[in-house]
């Protein structure tokens, strides 16, 4: 009976130690974000307890604060208790970060990589980025999260793997013009 209680107190602690990991600030999230929850659903979900690393499948939906991102299958990878790399894959994937009406961000693309360290995501094939006066499509789009810098295309010229980069400028609306007097005199 005793090894069995102490198998079932390690079992429980694995169990407390993985939601713990679950849990771990994502990355993509603003300074005050940080501190949200983060929620995740999907139809499955594997963790590796050695790695920390987990694989989500089936309609994946991750959410911290403002920012939501999803997918068919997302794969955390971590090292030293820390996110490293977030890749999310979907028909698109989708990215979307309601912060204001000005800095409403949504993207999507058939790849989404994430990389923790550098605070970018990089979109793949089909990628897609819209904000309220712009929109940018290409075949690599290179978001920077936490300078809000978008790169998209290739930085060689020699490399065409970004593809053409199509941008769409909305000006914006001035609300300081009146309609002209239609009254007759």
């Amino acid at each position: 009976m005793f090894k069995s209680d102490k198998i079932r107190s390690i079992s429980y602690h694995r169990i407390i130690l993985t939601l713990m990991l679950l849990h771990a600030p994502v990355g993509l999230a603003t300074n005050s974000e940080i501190e949200e929850n983060i929620q995740i659903q999907a139809n499955y979900m594997q963790f590796d307890m050695e790695t920390g690393s987990s694989i989500y499948e089936g309609d994946v939906k991750i959410s911290q604060g403002t920012i939501q991102l999803l997918g068919q299958k997302v794969t955390i990878l971590r090292q030293q208790d820390q996110i490293q790399e977030i890749n999310v894959d979907g028909q698109p994937a989708r990215y979307s970060q309601d912060e204001d009406t000005e800095n409403k961000i949504h993207a999507t693309s058939q790849h989404m990589q994430y990389l923790t360290d550098q605070h970018r995501l990089v979109m793949t094939v089909d990628a897609r980025l819209e904000q309220p006066d712009h929109t940018i499509e290409s075949q690599r789009i290179v978001y920077d999260t936490k300078n809000k810098i978008v790169i998209a295309g290739s930085d060689d010229e020699h490399k065409p793997s970004g593809g053409r980069v199509n941008i769409t400028l909305t000006p914006k609306k001035d609300n300081t013009t009146t309609p002209a007097n239609t009254e007759k005199p």
